[in-house]
């Protein structure tokens, strides 16, 4: 990881293999958390290229844990996180609104990291307890029209 900050802090650019690597190395918990905040930094500070947002993509792609919703067609309901002015979670309130109105719902989401409440923070106040379990989450869509994805159940990377 080293020789990866060196390069990155000299604005050099990392190949989708190397950011791949580097994430599947992450969830094996092979960096210390300073390094990883050391990453994160960086490329906040620089930007990442197309290819180093490519091998992350492949890395989550391969650690995902799939829930199979296709006979369900679900909508699915997604924020971008904190806009910024202080608003309720609107992506959330959007997915009790849909799924009360009779659709089906897949809502992904996690705790707050840009704003005061993310989903994960909305959801689990109201009593839900997180779950990948896919019999469990397939009920709660029949029964309820809604399935909560909390996001760190199905992206261990």
């Amino acid at each position: 990881m080293k020789a990866i900050l060196s390069r990155l802090f000299n604005h050099e650019e990392l190949s989708s293999e190397e950011t791949k690597q580097i994430l599947l190395n992450i969830t094996k918990e092979m960096y210390p958390e300073v390094q990883i905040a050391a990453l994160l930094t960086a490329f906040q500070m620089r930007g990442i290229t197309v290819d180093e947002l490519i091998g992350f993509r492949e890395a989550l792609m391969q650690t995902r844990i799939p829930i199979d919703f296709a006979p369900y067609r679900p909508i699915d309901i997604v924020g971008t996180g904190g806009d910024g002015k202080n608003t309720f979670n609107i992506s959330t309130c959007a997915c009790f609104v849909v799924a009360g109105a009779g659709y089906k719902v897949a809502k992904h989401g996690n705790y707050g990291a840009t704003s005061v409440s993310g989903a994960s923070n909305v959801i689990e106040q109201h009593g839900v307890r997180f779950s990948n379990d896919p019999d469990r989450l397939k009920r709660s869509m029949e029964e309820c029209n809604i399935a909560y994805l909390h996001a760190q159940l199905f992206n261990p990377a």
